[in-house]
C-alpha cells in the first residue's frame, strides 16, 4: 500500500469509496453522496486530496479545503452547475434526497455556527481493506500538512453523534468537540506553528 497525491484517474474509485461506505443507503441515487463529499473537491482542489493504493487499486482517501467558506462558494459557481439539470433544487426539505440535492446547491449548509480558528475542512474514508492499519491517521498528516502550509490554523470536520468510534478515533489525534448540532458532532484541530498537531480548548 502506497500513500500519494490523488490523480484525474482515481475520480471513480474515489467516488465509488464515498458511495460504498456511506452509512445512509437508503437513498434511490447513491451516486449523489459521492457528487456531495467526494467529487468537488477531485474537481477543484486536487492539491488537498490524498489517496492509498495497492494493486487493487485505490483502497482510501481524503479531501479537503483551506478555506471552507471560500470554497463552498467556488462550489457554487463552478460545481452545482453541473447538476442543476439533473438535481433541479427542491422547494422543500422533507427528506434525506431533498437535504442532499439542497446541499449540493447550497452548501455552505455544511458550515458549523462559527468556524473560529478551524477554516479548513476534511473528509476521509478507506476501503475495508485498508482499517486499522494506520492509514487513516497517515492520510490525514498529508492533508493537514497542506492545510498548515496554507496559512490555515485549524481545521474541522461533522460526524454523526453515533459515531461513537470514529469519534474517538479523531480524540486519539487531538480533536475536540466544539458543538453537537442536532444529531452531528462538529470536531476541531489546532496546527501549532511546528507542522505537529495540537488539541484546542473543548466548547462543548
Amino acid at each position: 500500500m502506497i500513500l500519494r497525491p490523488a490523480e484525474p484517474d482515481d475520480l471513480q474509485a474515489v467516488h465509488d469509496i464515498c458511495v460504498e461506505t456511506a452509512t445512509q443507503r437508503d437513498l434511490d441515487d447513491l451516486d449523489l453522496i459521492g457528487y456531495i463529499f467526494a467529487d468537488p473537491y477531485l474537481a477543484l482542489v486536487p492539491e488537498l486530496c490524498f489517496v492509498i493504493a495497492d494493486d487493487e487499486g485505490v483502497a482510501g482517501y481524503t479531501v479537503g479545503a483551506v478555506d471552507t467558506a471560500e470554497f463552498y462558494a467556488r462550489w457554487r459557481a463552478e460545481w452545482t452547475p453541473r447538476f442543476a439539470d439533473r438535481y433541479p433544487k427542491p422547494a422543500q426539505e422533507t427528506n434525506r434526497y431533498e437535504s442532499l440535492v439542497l446541499s449540493l446547491h447550497n452548501p455552505e449548509r455544511f458550515l458549523p455556527a462559527t468556524l473560529g480558528g478551524y477554516p479548513s475542512h476534511l473528509h476521509i474514508n478507506l476501503d475495508a481493506r485498508a482499517r486499522r492499519q494506520g492509514w487513516g491517521t497517515k492520510l490525514l498528516d498529508a492533508l493537514f500538512d497542506v492545510q498548515r502550509q496554507a496559512g490555515s490554523p485549524g481545521v474541522h470536520l461533522t460526524t454523526s453523534t453515533t459515531n461513537t468510534r470514529a469519534i474517538a478515533f479523531y480524540h486519539t489525534l487531538g480533536f475536540e468537540v466544539l458543538d453537537r448540532p442536532g444529531n452531528a458532532t462538529v470536531m476541531g484541530l489546532r496546527f501549532d506553528g511546528s507542522g505537529r498537531m495540537e488539541a484546542s480548548p473543548s466548547r462543548s
